[in-house]
C-alpha cells in the first residue's frame, strides 16, 4: 500500500513539473503587439452651418421724421475648415485601448453691411456700407475607450470606439466702416452644450507593421471620416 502511495506521489509530482512550463506559457500575455497609436483623420463628410447668405431687415417707419430705412447683410463664407483630429492610444492587451482625442473644425466668412435711409421730407436716399467679418473656432476634447476586432488578421481589422469630454465653440464678428476702422465687434465664449461625445466605427487597414490607413463612420463629429494610424 505504501509502495502504492509512493508511487501515486511521484507520478503527481512528475505530472506537475511537466504542465507548470506549459500553464506558465499558456498566461503569457502576447507582448509583440505595439501598445500605442497615433491616428489622425479628416472629416470627409460632416455638417455645421456657416454664413453665407443674403439677408435684408426692415425698419418700421418714422412718421415724424417720415424715414424708412432697412439693412442687407450679404456673407460668403471664404473659408471652412470640416473636422480634423488628433487620437492617442495606448493598448493594454489586443483587443482594448484608452486615450485621448482633440477634434477642431471651423470657418471665416467676410461681406458688406449696406444700410438704406429714405427721407420723405428732403425726397434723398441716404447709402452706406461697411465690412463684416465673422469667424468661428470649435474644440473638442473627449477621453476614448476603443474595442478592436479582428486582431488576429495581419492586413484588415475593424474597432468600435465611444468618447467623452467637454465642447469649446469661440465666436467673433467686426464690423468696419469704409475708412477701415473698427466699427463694432464681439467675442464671446459658446453658452451651449459643454459636454461632446462620440459613438464610432472603423476600419483599418494594415499597410505595414507600423502604419494603417483607416476609414469611420461615426456620430458626434465627422459622419464620414479618413486618416492614417502609426503604431509604435
Amino acid at each position: 500500500m505504501k509502495t502504492t502511495q509512493q508511487y501515486s506521489f511521484w507520478k503527481f509530482t512528475l505530472l506537475t513539473l511537466v504542465l507548470i512550463p506549459v500553464i506558465g506559457c499558456a498566461q503569457v500575455v502576447d507582448s509583440t503587439f505595439k501598445k500605442f497609436n497615433l491616428s489622425a483623420g479628416y472629416g470627409l463628410i460632416s455638417y455645421f452651418d456657416s454664413p453665407n447668405q443674403e439677408v435684408t431687415y426692415y425698419y418700421p417707419s418714422d412718421t415724424v421724421s417720415n424715414t424708412m430705412s432697412s439693412q442687407t447683410d450679404i456673407v460668403v463664407t471664404d473659408v471652412k475648415i470640416k473636422p480634423i483630429y488628433l487620437r492617442f492610444d495606448y493598448k493594454w492587451n489586443q483587443k482594448n485601448s484608452i486615450g485621448f482625442m482633440a477634434i477642431y473644425n471651423g470657418y471665416r466668412a467676410s461681406g458688406t453691411r449696406t444700410d438704406s435711409i429714405w427721407n420723405g421730407n428732403s425726397s434723398t436716399y441716404d447709402v452706406s456700407s461697411n465690412g463684416i467679418f465673422y469667424s468661428m473656432h470649435r474644440l473638442r476634447f473627449q477621453v476614448v475607450y476603443t474595442r478592436h476586432f479582428f486582431v488576429d488578421r495581419p492586413r484588415v481589422n475593424t474597432y468600435f470606439y465611444t468618447s467623452l469630454g467637454i465642447n469649446l465653440k469661440f465666436n467673433k464678428f467686426k464690423e468696419e466702416n469704409q475708412e477701415g476702422s473698427p466699427n463694432d465687434s464681439g467675442f464671446d465664449l459658446s453658452r451651449g452644450f459643454p459636454i461632446s461625445s462620440r459613438l464610432c466605427y472603423g476600419l483599418r487597414y494594415n499597410f505595414s507593421e507600423s502604419m494603417s490607413l483607416f476609414t469611420e463612420v461615426g456620430l458626434g463629429g465627422p459622419f464620414l471620416s479618413i486618416g492614417l494610424t502609426a503604431k509604435f
